[in-house]
């Protein structure tokens, strides 16, 4: 049973979709920014002008919108595959994982040093960056609107993350500049689900690694 085949598979699958499904939102937005058929702005009389937004406005934040919603999507994929990956590694070696508790991110890094000797503490993947994806695929997951418009990171969240990678680049530049941090509007973009891809990744590498050469294992 290659488990580590499987995880590839899954995590190429949904960054095929992400791609797929995210296209006309991303071809909506840069066709309303360059002006383009059908969103060619109207002519523009300062005089008479009552209205001052940008044209079509709300056709590009319900496009952003729509964005995020398929990377929130896309993110709670991946932290399933690596449940998954995780939940196979264990059944494929024959130790069940006794321990409880709620957070299960935890609880695999304490079977793990328990059972096969492997600090997670040791690994390539700060565990900072593991939590972060997990809390915010548990906030797209349990807050906010259910379309996503106010989702927020939680007050304990969103001050530890709220330059990290699943914030509104807007609110982020915000943050910085004021010196001041407070729950950000979540926001999953391209650049956040590759790097959440390269972060689960990169540690089932290393636990695949470590069992194999860790002695008191039996491959």
């Amino acid at each position: 049973m290659d488990i580590q085949a499987g995880l590839r598979d899954k995590l190429r699958f949904i960054e095929r979709h992400y791609a797929a499904a995210s296209a006309p939102f991303r071809e909506t937005k840069r066709k309303i920014d360059a002006g383009e058929d059908p969103f060619e702005p109207p002519p523009f009389d300062a005089e008479t002008a009552t209205d001052f937004r940008p044209p079509f406005l709300e056709q590009w934040q319900e496009a952003n919108e729509s964005l995020n919603i398929e990377g929130e999507v896309a993110l709670q994929l991946v932290q399933g595959a690596l449940r998954e990956y995780l939940s196979s590694f264990i059944n494929l070696y024959g130790d069940p994982l006794t321990a409880s508790g709620k957070n299960w991110l935890r609880l695999y890094r304490k079977h793990f040093l328990e059972t096969h000797g492997i600090d997670w503490e040791e690994g390539p993947v700060p565990l900072d960056e593991l939590e972060e994806v997990n809390l915010a695929r548990n906030d797209v997951e349990h807050g906010g609107d259910p379309f996503g418009k106010t989702r927020r990171l939680p007050q304990d969240n969103g001050l530890r993350f709220a330059a990290g990678h699943f914030v509104d680049e807007i609110e982020k530049q915000v943050f910085q500049a004021s010196g001041h941090s407070w729950p950000g509007r979540i926001e999953v973009t391209d650049s956040g689900l590759k790097e959440t891809i390269r972060r689960v990744e990169t540690l089932c590498e290393f636990l695949r690694f470590e069992t194999v050469q860790n002695p008191l294992t039996v491959v």
